[in-house]
């Protein structure tokens, strides 16, 4: 811990230099690669690309581009390796559309490495290389830390076994874990692409280790065998029942509502991954009147918020990313108002029971209901007395007030 604050304020020169100390281990043992082969290795048949992009901010810390996502052709990426906040997902979407219910195949596992000095990067290939169950494909120098990539030859669909695939990432991630600080994400989660410029200025660089993997031996490798029912799930695919979600039926009033909460209240540390959550969870609930653009645009104007009192610090926007779609998903679409509440760390109040129990709560109201009822009745009986009196029918009076005849003649009995 105490080594990881050190580096984060080392010096920029100190840390390029061991950027370089990396590439050159590194170009000793494994055959480095151009980035636009290694784009045409891990995406051979895509035109079009989805890119993560963090905000962009001037000198004197000022946003003056929010953070978004994006669709560029392959041909066309290269523009935006200068940023150091571009991020590109191993993976294939629906219509590249960017979320995890829009998976459709995963081209690469990815081991992200944090805080790896030259002296570590060396230790783990000399000496604790070979207790790895397979190496990596590709290793990619991504600044202060190193991803070891493991590409498949051709692309896993995702439909019937996504059991498999999030097990094997699991896996992959926990054995390295052994070895160093591993930041743990999905198989969605973007990542620095060699060619762009990384945070301490200098251009992610790549080595080619072995060729790809196919799904099947890394499942092998790693020992994993799906059980009985995943198996029987992912041969089968969508046999069975089809789950039932409730329709998001939550309105725009609600939504802004929370925002503003939020915005005047940013999430503090140990709320903060929850808070995107939540945001997320509110937002699918009401995506039928705020479509997922805008609600994906709110998470930079949030973390803005945070960033003006100091409360980003150890939490990255690709963070608040994640953890916001984790929430924007049918499954939580029930979720309740007291559970939110757990999640922002705001005090739930009970307004509709004032506190009662059901039953309570349920009789109070059938009185309440039968006094108005009785109040309406006599409201309107003398009227319609003094109109019987005058000579006009049931029917008559009926059309004139607007009460259904069958009502006045059950008041008049009442009477």
């Amino acid at each position: 811990m105490a080594e990881n604050l050190v580096r984060q304020y080392e010096p920029q020169d100190n840390l390029q230099k061991e950027f370089q100390a990396k590439n050159e281990i590194l170009r000793s043992r494994f055959l480095e690669l151009n980035p636009e082969d290694y784009l045409d290795l891990i995406f051979p048949d895509r035109d079009e690309l989805v890119v993560v992009l963090g905000s962009l901010k001037d000198k004197e810390g000022k946003v003056i581009e929010k953070g978004t996502i994006t669709r560029v052709h392959k041909d066309d990426i290269w523009g935006l390796a200068w940023r150091s906040n571009a991020y590109v997902p191993y993976c294939d979407f629906k219509k590249n559309y960017y979320h995890s219910k829009t998976l459709e195949a995963v081209r690469a596992f990815v081991n992200d490495c944090d805080g790896v000095t030259s002296t570590r990067l060396n230790k783990i290939l000399k000496y604790l290389w070979d207790s790895l169950p397979a190496e990596p494909t590709y290793i990619v120098n991504s600044g202060k830390g190193v991803h070891f990539i493991y590409a498949l030859n051709t692309p896993v669909r995702v439909k019937g076994l996504r059991w498999s695939i999030n097990r094997l990432n699991e896996a992959i991630q926990s054995r390295f874990s052994e070895l160093l600080k591993v930041d743990k994400h999905p198989v969605v989660h973007p990542y620095r692409f060699p060619g762009f410029r990384t945070k301490i200025d200098t251009t992610a660089s790549v080595f080619k280790v072995r060729e790809p993997y196919t799904f099947e031996e890394l499942m092998k490798l790693f020992k994993l065998t799906p059980p009985r029912e995943a198996r029987r799930r992912e041969k089968k695919r969508t046999e069975g029942k089809a789950k039932i979600y409730v329709l998001p039926n939550g309105r725009r009033a609600f939504f802004e509502w929370v925002l503003r909460r939020l915005f005047k209240n940013p999430p503090i540390p140990g709320r903060r991954h929850n808070s995107f959550f939540a945001l997320g969870i509110v937002s699918y609930k009401c995506r039928r009147e705020v479509p997922y653009e805008e609600a994906v645009e709110t998470i930079p104007m949030v973390y803005e918020d945070m960033m003006d009192r100091n409360l980003h610090i150890g939490f990255s926007i690709e963070e608040a990313y994640e953890a916001f779609h984790k929430g924007y998903k049918p499954d939580y679409v029930r979720a309740s108002w007291k559970y939110l509440c757990e999640l922002l760390g705001w005090e739930y109040r009970p307004n509709k029971r004032n506190g009662r129990k059901r039953e309570e709560h349920l009789e109070i109201m059938n009185i309440l209901r039968l006094a108005r009822k009785e109040l309406k009745r006599r409201k309107y009986l003398t009227q319609i007395l003094e109109l019987k009196q005058k000579g006009l029918s049931q029917r008559q009076i009926s059309r004139l007030l607007g009460i259904p005849q069958r009502t006045i003649r059950d008041w008049l009995k009442k009477d």
